[in-house]
């Protein structure tokens, strides 16, 4: 069973990683997991009038420092994930990472990170895995914008969605 578990520094998220750590840990077989999760950048588009003043150089510079500073965020973010399921028992071989950078979309924030999740689901995986309701969560009985794209867009996956 592949698995990609979408992951931020939601609660729901958490709870996403503690599932998916007990339903390894007590499988027998082959699985993996891939712990994803997507930072947004500042656009280059955001900065283009910007290069042509005297600051220029300072806005760029201060874009470039919070794309990195984010970066590591989201690295640090999948490590220590990571360590929540080995911990679990999930052996750390069938375990791996990835961080998907994309530009940010001011108008529609939680967009960027459920077409990146669409994207990648694509891929060789039998199950998705999402927290309920992400980092800007609000009460309520609906999924969040992002489990519900993922769910809309998810044909022929299997989708836990865990609250």
């Amino acid at each position: 069973m592949n698995i990609l578990l979408a992951v931020d520094a939601s609660d729901a998220s958490k709870k996403a990683v503690a599932f998916v750590g007990r339903t390894l840990a007590s499988c027998t077989g082959d699985h993996s997991v891939t712990l994803f999760h997507v930072v947004e950048s500042l656009p280059d588009y955001l900065l283009v009038r910007s290069a042509e003043t005297s600051d220029g150089n300072v806005f760029r510079q201060v874009a470039d420092e919070l794309n990195a500073s984010n970066r590591v965020d989201g690295e640090r973010l999948l490590e220590q994930t990571q360590g929540i399921l080995t911990s679990a028992g999930v052996a750390n071989s069938a375990v791996c990472t990835k961080l998907a950078v994309r530009d940010g979309l001011p108008e529609a924030k939680k967009v960027v990170a459920a077409l990146a999740i669409i994207e990648e689901m694509r891929g060789d995986y039998n199950v998705v895995c999402v927290g309920r309701r992400g980092t800007s969560a609000t009460a309520g009985s609906f999924p969040g914008s992002v489990a519900e794209k993922v769910l809309r867009e998810a044909h022929g996956k299997t989708v836990w969605v865990v609250d």
